[in-house]
């Protein structure tokens, strides 16, 4: 039988006799010559604690059982395979799947016996009872944190340090979320005016600005468990009802508990249909104005009409730092005339395919370039593992000493941390460009709301730069005045 050794050791361990390195590997070889087992590898774990099943060589181990290298694994005893009944368990089944057998020599147990079967169930049985048994002591400390007005557990969100101390920087951030939301931008309007700002390291998305939005932690307000939309109590798994525990923390709000009922509310009326604002400018947080650079804002006008005498409301964009008289003369630009603007580029480049292929071509250079260089790197990461089983092959031949394998597992160690730095620096790179998108929102735009106008606008375009030499266009009614755009696209 093809059988392969793991050995684990903890930084606490070492020194203990019977739970060395060489102690392990001389019993364990020992074991397998009067069985007469081929020993095919050795797998070393040295310095992990047996806590989880983050342990390199044992994620190797489970690799090489799954492409069928070996038929059985030989620890020493249970616990250098693991310390957890739950995850020894897991293990064992994952083993069987791939057709492995597990031994243990000092507790005799064997799972490709009879007797090793029956203790397998009963392994199961106890997993159940350990992760049930977690599970409540878990929850039971969590809820007491709760009642003390604590964070249960997990570090504390943006706009707090680790220490429940409000970070002012992210504060304003925060603030100037909930500030653009209520005046009327949808969920990627708001992350697309806050580019530039970033939420801990990363971007921020549509995803993280609704979160932020409804997370009761920032209105002082510490929740454990949660409902669904209908009011009704969340379930787990095992139908085990989910209870809802909202007390005050005694950390310091961003909002107020009205605040932020406030936009929680317009969050659900914007969410079942029920929107009850006017009108939603669709391209609110996405306009720029080419003389200043500053964001435009919509609204609306009043005036009657001259046929019926009704009263009629236009939207209207106009330069921030004009409405704040900072100086800036660009004029306002009416809904209808953005949108013919906008139409009249997309059709642009509907006409000239030429851009949409040039644009194909580079990005196809930029990909086949990153797909070399993420190879050549996955290479060295094939290096890196066969010298380390070059190393654990040398110390079972007693070539080298545990010190001497400890060196040079630590050296590899840091040479894989760095190439998985680097491989971590590739983002990715599109491979297609969806032309189609933006062809169809002109055939799509009559049909859309507001809401979905400005929702769809945001999946396009990250900016819309208007541009014109006007000054005063007051008496131009129905024409279009002289105006020009600039686009990033997303």
């Amino acid at each position: 039988m093809r059988v392969v050794i793991y050995i684990r050791v903890s930084t606490d361990e070492q020194a203990i006799d019977g739970y060395s390195i060489r102690g392990q590997k001389t019993q364990l070889i020992e074991y397998c010559r009067l069985h007469g087992y081929e020993i095919v590898y050795i797998y070393i774990d040295d310095g992990y604690s047996a806590k989880n099943t983050k342990r390199p060589q044992l994620q190797q181990l489970l690799e090489d059982a799954k492409a069928g290298k070996f038929d059985a694994i030989l620890v020493y005893k249970l616990d250098r395979f693991s310390r957890s009944v739950r995850d020894l368990y897991e293990l064992l089944e994952q083993l069987k799947i791939y057709s492995v057998g597990f031994m243990s020599k000092q507790e005799k147990f064997d799972t490709t016996t009879a007797i090793g079967k029956l203790f397998f169930g009963f392994l199961a049985i106890l997993a159940e009872f350990e992760r049930d048994l977690i599970s409540e002591r878990v929850r039971m400390g969590q809820e007491q944190k709760v009642r003390e007005g604590k964070r249960p557990g997990a570090k504390h969100p943006l706009g707090y340090d680790k220490n429940g101390v409000q970070i002012p920087e992210e504060v304003e951030d925060l603030r100037l979320v909930r500030d653009l939301y209520m005046n009327g931008l949808s969920y990627q309007a708001v992350a697309v005016q806050m580019q530039g700002k970033l939420r801990r390291g990363y971007e921020w998305t549509a995803t993280n600005v609704a979160l932020t939005l409804e997370n009761p932690f920032y209105a002082g307000i510490i929740r454990y468990g949660s409902k669904l939309a209908n009011g009704k109590y969340a379930y787990r798994k095992r139908e085990e009802k989910v209870k809802v525990l909202d007390v005050i923390g005694t950390h310091e709000p961003i909002w107020t508990v009205e605040e932020y009922e406030s936009h929680l509310a317009r969050m659900r009326r914007r969410s079942t249909g029920g929107y009850s604002h006017t009108l939603t400018y669709a391209f609110n947080g996405l306009l720029k104005c080419g003389r200043c650079g500053a964001a435009m804002y919509g609204r609306l006008t009043t005036a009657r009409s001259r046929k019926n005498n009704e009263i009629v409301r236009t939207a209207y964009y106009w330069c921030a730092r004009r409405k704040a008289n900072k100086g800036c003369d660009m004029p306002m630009f009416r809904q209808s005339h953005v949108e013919h603007l906008v139409m009249g580029h997309i059709e642009q480049i509907r006409m000239d395919q030429g851009n949409v292929k040039q644009l194909q071509e580079s990005i196809d250079r930029k990909v086949n370039d990153q797909g070399k260089d993420i190879a050549k790197l996955k290479r060295d990461l094939d290096k890196i593992k066969a010298r380390v089983k070059k190393w654990q092959y040398a110390f079972a031949e007693d070539l080298i000493s545990a010190d001497d394998l400890r060196m040079r597992m630590s050296e590899e160690a840091l040479a894989e941390e760095a190439i998985m730095m680097k491989l971590d620096q590739y983002t990715g790179i599109d491979k297609q460009v969806d032309s189609d998108s933006l062809f169809d929102l002109v055939e799509l735009w009559p049909s859309l709301n507001d809401i979905d106008k400005q929702d769809v606008l945001g999946t396009v375009f990250e900016q819309i730069k208007l541009m014109t030499d006007e000054t005063n266009v007051k008496g131009v009614k129905n024409a279009f005045f002289p105006a020009t755009i600039e686009v990033r696209m997303k």
